[in-house]
């Protein structure tokens, strides 16, 4: 092998061992773009266990969403769906027959807002639904009729749904806090294994639910 070929040989290794660095860079830096854009586009929420979002919540029912409607809020600034709800079983806040639900985002005409991480409700769902009062949030409080709105406490942590298991027959509830990112008072991500809200025997986690409110002092502030 003459100098030429050792030379061109030495070269070439240079070559492809910086090709391989500059694709190893890239690809890390297209990684890191992607979870950037990932979390991005997430909705970032406070992590809330059971206790606590019982603990906020003014009232809690378990019922059917019996219609769903958008509009405007009532200062005009957002767009916001109003769920009404039959209420099957109170837990609390006293006994009633429905509770109206306003949450941000939906669609009036062509226009359509989306508040990610916001429930999204349809007619026909049987929910265990944790509410405060509507507010700043969606702009309203006052349902027509007289009625008082109520916003879900925890973003979509409040808002369960629960489903018939076609192979046992029983009534499970599952969270929705898929799209949300949550992080705990550490500020640490918080996977699904810590959810501790579902999916869980609707009859059991009733129970549970009505243990917590009995345990919280009236007026009591989380």
């Amino acid at each position: 092998m003459n100098s030429l070929d050792l030379e061109c040989g030495r070269g070439c290794r240079r070559v492809s061992s910086l090709y391989r660095n500059l694709v190893r860079q890239a690809v890390c830096g297209i990684a890191v773009i992607w979870l950037a854009l990932s979390v991005a586009s997430a909705t970032v929420v406070p992590w809330m266990d059971l206790k606590e979002i019982t603990t906020q919540a003014d009232v809690i029912v378990l019922g059917t969403v019996e219609s769903v409607e958008s509009g405007w809020s009532d200062d005009g600034r957002i767009i916001v769906t109003r769920a009404t709800v039959t209420v099957e079983r109170s837990l609390k806040g006293g006994p009633r027959a429905r509770v109206v639900v306003e949450t941000p985002g939906g669609r009036v005409g062509d226009l359509a807002m989306v508040a990610a991480g916001a429930p999204v409700f349809h007619s026909g769902e049987r929910l265990l639904l944790f509410l405060d009062p509507a507010g700043a949030a969606t702009g309203g409080a006052a349902a027509e009729g007289g009625g008082r709105r109520h916003g879900v406490v925890g973003w979509n942590q409040g808002g369960m749904i629960v489903r018939r298991d076609r192979r046992t027959g029983r009534d499970l509830v599952e969270d929705r806090t898929a799209g949300t990112l949550y992080l705990d008072r550490q500020g640490k991500p918080v996977g699904p294994g810590r959810s501790g809200k579902g999916p869980a025997e609707l009859q059991n986690l009733l129970r549970e639910v009505e243990r917590l409110v009995a345990e919280t002092p009236r007026g009591s502030a989380p």
